[in-house]
């Protein structure tokens, strides 16, 4: 028998969780020259009650065509000009962040970076607690960032042309301790900010 794959394992441990993933892989191969020669999707959708956990990787032969991220989302009640990313404060900042916005708070200014295209932060939402929690979730899963977009996983048919806030980062999550963290701390964050925008 072959060894199972992260895949195959993360699909057992979200069954043993009760979340019965539907998972989906494509692999194609194109002739047409200029196009990517392969391509590899493969990614993993799971309900936990009004939230969704998803695991996406892709691969594809030509630059920048590679995509990996696990992460938990909900639909939220924001207008959909509503947009940013929350990061943990950092030091790279100052070098890879673009658009970044003041809250006008000073423990979420101290300890957050948002970014946004437009002036709008999440501030009227975001409380010490949540913030510490985040915080705490960072340490377990790092990178992590919070995201806010309008239609922004058109994987998930529930999500469609909603906007939605996701807990998410940009590696393929298996472990026990880092699913834990991200689906029980990150869901109770994700559903502590879904409820203060009611």
């Amino acid at each position: 028998m072959a060894d199972k794959t992260t895949f195959d394992i993360l699909f057992d441990k979200l069954s043993a969780r009760g979340m019965q993933p539907e998972s989906q892989i494509s692999e194609r191969n194109f002739i047409v020259p200029g196009k990517d020669r392969l391509s590899n999707t493969k990614f993993l959708i799971a309900r936990n009650r009004s939230l969704f956990f998803c695991a996406y990787d892709s691969h594809g032969t030509s630059a920048y065509s590679s995509m990996t991220f696990t992460g938990v989302y909900s639909a939220i009640n924001l207008s959909t000009e509503n947009a940013c990313h929350i990061y943990k404060k950092d030091w790279v900042d100052l070098i890879l962040r673009k658009n970044k916005r003041k809250s006008g708070i000073k423990f979420i200014d101290d300890n957050l970076t948002i970014t946004s295209e437009t002036n709008w932060t999440p501030s009227s939402f975001l409380n010490q607690t949540d913030v510490n929690l985040y915080l705490e979730i960072n340490k377990r899963i790092t990178p992590l960032k919070i995201t806010i977009q309008h239609n922004y996983l058109s994987i998930i048919d529930e999500l469609k042309d909603k906007t939605i806030i996701g807990l998410e980062t940009d590696m393929w999550l298996h472990e026990d301790d880092d699913l834990d963290s991200l689906i029980n701390l990150g869901g109770q964050l994700i559903e502590n900010i879904t409820i203060a925008c009611v």
